[in-house]
């Protein structure tokens, strides 16, 4: 579910307009994320599949003249909702990013942005806090504790810019890439390997780039790989060409990563 919260009634049903799925419009502050039966996680507690049925963004509309005032209101949904993307509608002004600078949204998107900009970044939003939250998860498994800084580091860093291979993520870990290595495969008994999981966290950015208005060329520009490098990675997950990768839904291509690589991670560990 999308939470909608505007300065008036004409503006939430823009963004109601302008935005797919269960969307819920709020008319007081109080009222986001208000259900007490809301995992605001994005994530169901028992599966690790992405759930649609939770709260997956908050949007709030707010013109430049009231953000000020709003700036409360930001800050409280980042302390009591850590993991639910927020995502910021308001004028093209400069002003906005000054007032905005010490408090988190996960997107900024202006009023007079076409409605399909607006979806897009939900989409890449959700998709990213969904990531954050699976380092959560991994952060607290039974992994041998090398292995688990080390992917805790790396799900963390696909939401901006994702690691690019065994031997940078070990040298940021400080750790060994054959030691890493081995115990990934180890524990998923061989079905993966450490190289593919980091270079499907590269695709999941690349797709978001692309969902967000980049193409892919200039997706690959900003994470530091040629075109031709990203079809290739796309070839090896999830099996597509980079034409193909367009039609799948965000929400799709994140199951596909959880069941490829989290799930044989994770096993039954309770979390």
């Amino acid at each position: 579910m999308i939470q909608v919260f505007a300065d008036t009634p004409r503006d939430a049903d823009r963004i109601r307009r302008a935005v797919d799925g269960d969307v819920q419009v709020v008319e007081n502050a109080e009222e986001l994320a208000a259900d007490p039966g809301c995992d605001h996680s994005g994530l169901d507690r028992d599966h690790l599949e992405y759930d649609h049925g939770r709260l997956d963004c908050v949007v709030v509309g707010c013109h430049t003249r009231f953000l000020r005032e709003r700036i409360g209101l930001l800050a409280r949904l980042e302390r009591e909702m850590p993991w639910v993307p927020v995502i910021l509608v308001t004028d093209r002004d400069a002003d906005a990013a000054k007032l905005l600078a010490s408090t988190r949204c996960s997107a900024l998107v202006w009023f007079d942005d076409p409605a399909a900009r607006l979806r897009s970044r939900i989409e890449a939003a959700c998709e990213t806090a969904a990531l954050v939250q699976l380092a959560e998860r991994i952060r607290r498994s039974a992994l041998p504790p090398a292995l688990r800084r080390a992917l805790v580091h790396s799900l963390r860093q696909a939401g901006s810019d994702p690691v690019h291979n065994v031997g940078a993520l070990a040298a940021a870990m400080g750790s060994s890439p054959v030691t890493l290595s081995h115990e990934f495969t180890a524990r998923v008994n061989g079905g993966a390997t450490l190289c593919r999981f980091l270079s499907a966290l590269v695709i999941l950015r690349a797709h978001q780039l692309r969902l967000s208005g980049s193409s892919w060329t200039n997706a690959g520009g900003r994470l530091g790989f040629p075109r031709r490098t990203l079809n290739r990675k796309a070839h090896t997950w999830p099996g597509r060409s980079l034409a193909d990768l367009e039609r799948i839904t965000p929400d799709r291509l994140l199951s596909a990563f959880v069941e490829e690589y989290v799930r044989p991670l994770l096993g039954q560990d309770v979390l």
